[in-house]
């Protein structure tokens, strides 16, 4: 079967609408399992999960949301002071980013040619909307 929506890492497990100018995807991450970031351990005890709903480039016109489902996981090593972590989907996004690295850079592309004000203008009607302020904070992260 040929794969519609290419997620690096992931996989997407239900497409919906959200409103009429969105899709939610929903989205795990694959494999089985998880290293601690701390001792490097690996290990595939599930101890909960939460949802991330981070924004990732648009599709026909509309934005996208993705449901990222992200699993928690025991930490196995006794002598680890941490005893449970999140898988992190390090190929897909930033550590606590609500964009995906894609959008970021195609958002920070705009920002360099057009300018922050002008950029937000172009944006909106791309599906991509951001705030100036946004905008120039990823030029001034790259």
């Amino acid at each position: 079967m040929e794969t519609l929506y290419q997620l690096p890492g992931c996989q997407v497990t239900r497409v919906a609408h959200g409103s009429a100018a969105s899709v939610v995807l929903g989205v795990r991450m694959e494999g089985t399992g998880a290293r601690c970031p701390s001792c490097q351990t690996p290990s595939t005890a599930v101890h909960g999960s939460y949802v991330r709903r981070p924004v990732d480039l648009p599709t026909a016109g509309r934005v996208v949301q993705l449901e990222l489902r992200v699993r928690r996981f025991c930490c196995r090593n006794p002598d680890c002071s941490r005893r449970t972590f999140a898988e992190r989907p390090v190929r897909l996004l930033a550590a606590q980013a609500r964009r995906t690295r894609r959008l970021a850079t195609a958002q920070c592309a705009v920002a360099i040619t057009a300018g922050a004000e002008a950029g937000t203008r172009l944006l909106k009607p791309l599906a991509m909307p951001t705030s100036p302020d946004t905008l120039l904070r990823l030029i001034r992260s790259r």
